[in-house]
């Protein structure tokens, strides 16, 4: 061997060590600055509040300060879009839902991202039921009374929801679809502004997240008549189910769960997977949680990996029967 090819050799060894211990500088220095916890919904919604409780855990796991970081828009694929640009650094994390990654992926046609291949899943946190939510003042006391009542509306019944493709606008799609109750789809920004309306008496229904409603729901302002979820929830003791309501077909729960953008190296993945499951188990943090109706369920990354197929699965089928739309 030359000298010349004796240099280009050396220099090849030295640059493959120096990039095989990357990862682990990266993740024995990690973290050394601020986190930034990416929310794809307005403050005041169900994903941000389940975000705000865990960022303050994580911070005190991971001993650095966690920015929650609000990017509301199109049903959540703008957070999304953002998320998937990001540096796989760990800097850059992601509460990713239900509609983020069950649903919009197989509603929305040509998304500038793909919801598996541009994101390493971390790790689920949990899940929560949804609600059907009408103002007080509307004379039907079970969820039976309404739909007749709505059946014979002479107008289309408003819905509202946090956006196009969320968990609460399928939710309602997959119920008018069970029940033939004419129901018009109203978008908004977040769960927030759609709750204030339906508060307002500017829209009719919602099919809202039950942490985002439950403090309404308490306070008396709006009046749940049915739950989504499989049983009765704690919270809510004297709400039936959908199912006891007539609707055994009616199962829907929204779940969240922390992703990052694609090429995470594995010890920053890992430290972040720790530090969630730490986090969401912590008496404190898991008491608050199951206060506002989450339920806590966390994974490994493949098991996170494998349930968003499925449910990819599932709501194509509710997609393509119910006709719902994007816009």
């Amino acid at each position: 061997m030359n000298k010349r090819s004796f240099v280009g050799y050396a220099a090849t060894l030295v640059s493959a060590a120096l990039l095989t211990c990357a990862p682990g500088v990266q993740a024995q220095d990690y973290p050394s600055k601020p986190i930034k916890f990416v929310v794809a919904f307005p403050p005041g919604g169900s994903t941000d509040l389940v975000t705000r409780t865990i960022a303050t855990q994580m911070a005190l796991e991971l001993k650095t300060p966690i920015v929650v970081d609000n990017k509301p828009g199109a049903g959540g694929n703008v957070a999304s879009q953002y998320v998937s640009n990001a540096a796989p650094d760990g800097y850059t994390i992601y509460l990713g839902t239900l509609a983020t990654h069950g649903i919009n992926p197989v509603l929305h046609k040509n998304l500038p991202f793909d919801h598996l291949k541009d994101f390493t899943m971390i790790s689920q946190v949990g899940y929560y039921t949804n609600l059907v939510l009408v103002n007080p003042s509307n004379p039907a006391k079970t969820l039976g009374e309404w739909i007749a009542q709505a059946k014979q509306s002479p107008r289309p019944i408003n819905f509202g929801s946090p956006g196009n493709g969320t968990s609460p606008h399928l939710t309602g799609e997959y119920f008018k679809m069970l029940t033939g109750v004419n129901l018009a789809h109203i978008p908004y920004k977040g769960s927030g502004p759609a709750l204030n309306d339906l508060v307002g008496g500017q829209i009719d229904v919602m099919f809202d997240n039950m942490p985002s409603a439950l403090g309404l729901v308490k306070g008396g302002k709006l009046r749940p008549l049915a739950i989504t979820s499989k049983e009765r929830v704690p919270q809510l003791p004297n709400v039936p189910t959908a199912a006891e309501s007539g609707l055994p077909d009616m199962v829907v729960d929204a779940w969240v769960g922390v992703m990052a953008p694609a090429g995470l190296p594995k010890p920053i993945l890992d430290k972040l997977h720790q530090a969630i499951v730490a986090s969401v188990n912590t008496p404190a943090i898991r008491q608050k949680l199951e206060e506002r109706g989450v339920t806590i369920r966390t994974s490994t990354p493949d098991e996170f990996l494998a349930y968003v197929k499925s449910e990819n699965d599932k709501w194509a089928k509710v997609i393509k029967v119910s006709g719902a739309e994007a816009n």
